[in-house]
């Protein structure tokens, strides 16, 4: 009986240990032996293993030594690392600024006037107008008739004209007669001197009839030539001021712009007068977006009430342009070097202007790297295409060419064959 409870008595000992002891005395056990038919799997991963490591320790030895590897492990480790900050988003092409000859002009406001005008009037008076042949806007040359009055009554008074001179050229033919077979017998004392001179009187006052015949008959001939109203000038006729039937007296009938030649008035400041020189080239607008092209002829030499000086500039001929036209026009005063950028890499934000410069130029990976610095610029004229700066960048800037409003401050960027593309950083992976 001693034995059994002795035997009995040591599990009832170790139920009343702590959970803890039990705990620790269950870890005591020797483990259990792994089943048999696991051992040729863990010996065939044994030997793949060892396969394995053999091929890559080849490989790393013929590379690089013991030294260089360790280097280039940590350098693909940092390029691993940057890769997972930032990633390529973004093509963009790169320019720099050029130099151009832009004109330097001035504006001003101005009319289009004639330069030379000729009035041309009515050489008879008292006649009727019986046909006009142009109207204004029409071009006339030299000689050219512009109206006919009625010619009627001149015709008759040519004809009375010269029947006076027939009847003239009759009495003188007669007195000249009488005298050639009068005056001889002078010689025999047949008659007086005082008849003999009367003879000679008759004969000298006949021919003076006869002149006076001729030249009233030259007058009429010439009115009735006048009853033609001529182009004094050519040029093209810019106002007509009579109509058919109209009695003309003194005034003018038609005004004539000649060689149909306009010139464009414009009033400048006297302090920018200083650019502007007789030749010097001008380009006034006209309506549909047209212009004319011209140059400067003469300069006022003295300023106006406004206390301005005005300009006077021939213009080209052109169908569009009229007399009395108010029109911008601009002098152009020469061409100067300004900088300019294509009118597509400026960004504007808040009211200013910037561009996107690519700068910190880098290699990597045989790729050029860089970051974005955005510039603020002065803008002045459109050309086109590209605007020109005000101030002036670095001829060596290179330049976001478009797409810079996709920009920031300090993005990475990666030019490839003049073509940039753009990094935005990346939030570190956990």
């Amino acid at each position: 009986m001693s034995d059994f409870e002795e035997t009995h008595s040591k599990p009832s000992a170790e139920s009343e240990l702590p959970p803890y002891r039990q705990t620790d005395t269950v870890s005591k056990r020797p483990p259990a032996k792994p089943p048999i038919w696991l051992w040729p799997v863990l010996a065939a991963v044994l030997v793949i293993g060892v396969l394995l490591g053999k091929y890559w320790g080849n490989n790393g030895s013929a590379a690089v030594d013991e030294s260089a590897t360790s280097n280039s492990v940590a350098n693909d480790q940092a390029t691993g690392s940057d890769a997972s900050i930032e990633q390529s988003v973004l093509s963009v092409e790169t320019v720099s600024p050029s130099q151009d000859d832009i004109g330097s002009k001035l504006s001003a406001d101005g009319t289009i006037n004639a330069k030379d005008t000729a009035n041309v009037s009515a050489k008879v008076n008292g006649v009727a107008i019986e046909r006009i042949l142009v109207e204004e806007g029409d071009r006339v040359r030299a000689g050219q008739v512009l109206a006919v009055f009625d010619t009627d009554a001149m015709e008759q008074q040519v004809l009375q004209a010269q029947a006076d001179v027939a009847e003239a050229e009759a009495t003188l033919a007669n007195a000249s007669a009488d005298a050639a077979r009068v005056l001889p017998l002078i010689d025999i004392d047949a008659i007086s001197k005082q008849e003999a001179d009367r003879y000679r009187t008759s004969e000298v006052r006949a021919r003076a009839s006869l002149q006076a015949s001729k030249a009233r008959l030259s007058n009429q001939r010439l009115t009735l030539e006048n009853a033609k109203v001529v182009a004094p000038v050519s040029g093209i006729i810019s106002e007509k001021m009579v109509e058919v039937g109209q009695v003309t007296g003194g005034d003018p009938l038609f005004t004539i712009i000649k060689g149909g030649v306009l010139e464009w008035r414009a009033d400048v400041d006297p302090k920018l007068v200083g650019d502007i020189n007789v030749g010097t080239p001008v380009q006034v607008s006209l309506p549909g977006g047209d212009t004319v092209m011209g140059q400067v002829n003469r300069i006022a030499p003295t300023a106006d009430n406004n206390r301005q000086i005005t300009i006077y500039a021939s213009l080209a001929a052109n169908s569009k342009i009229r007399a009395g036209m108010y029109q911008t026009g601009e002098f152009l005063l020469g061409s100067t070097s300004t900088q300019t950028i294509p009118n597509s890499a400026v960004v504007s934000n808040d009211g200013y202007d910037y561009v996107m410069l690519v700068t910190e130029s880098t290699t990597r990976d045989d790729r050029s790297m860089g970051r974005i610095k955005q510039q603020r610029v002065t803008l002045g004229e459109r050309l086109g295409d590209s605007v020109a700066v005000l101030e002036p960048l670095p001829s060596d800037s290179r330049i976001v060419k478009q797409g810079g409003s996709f920009l920031n401050d300090g993005d990475l960027v990666r030019v490839v064959n003049g073509v940039t593309q753009t990094s935005k950083p990346a939030q570190a992976q956990p």
